[in-house]
């Protein structure tokens, strides 16, 4: 979303920083990792579905390695291909704008919170963000 930096205003594309100072802001820790710009494919996924799978258990595994509660994604393709894609690792693939309406004080319910693949409430209950 942030490349190329000369047309979209960014000043660092290769390290953007604007949806880490987004969750920190919401009061998130977000954990710096090599892979965080790191391509899941998903647009790959009818023509190149094994090198989907391979790049999406990539970035679901370095994330798990990291510690991550959760991995927030700022696209639809990325969220769907991420949460079917992970295998055993279960971490949930929350969008930053449901993290936002949370913040804003809508129900997970009206975020579609309830339909993701890997379950993100028992954390975020877990965590202190929903009742």
């Amino acid at each position: 979303m942030v490349e190329p930096g000369q047309v979209t205003g960014c000043e660092n594309a290769g390290n953007p920083t604007s949806m880490d100072e987004i969750l920190a802001a919401l009061g998130a820790e977000v954990l710096d990792w090599d892979f965080k710009t790191e391509c899941c494919g998903a647009g790959l996924s009818l023509s190149k579905t094994e090198k989907v799978v391979e790049l999406s258990g990539r970035l679901v595994r370095e994330a798990a390695f990291r510690g991550a509660d959760a991995v927030v994604v700022a696209c639809q393709l990325c969220q769907a291909n991420l949460d079917m894609r992970q295998g055993q690792a279960g971490i949930p693939i929350i969008y930053f704008t449901q993290l936002m309406g949370l913040a804003f004080g809508f129900a997970p319910s009206a975020l579609g919170l309830n339909h993701h693949l890997v379950d993100p409430l028992a954390l975020l209950k877990e965590k202190g963000l929903i009742g």
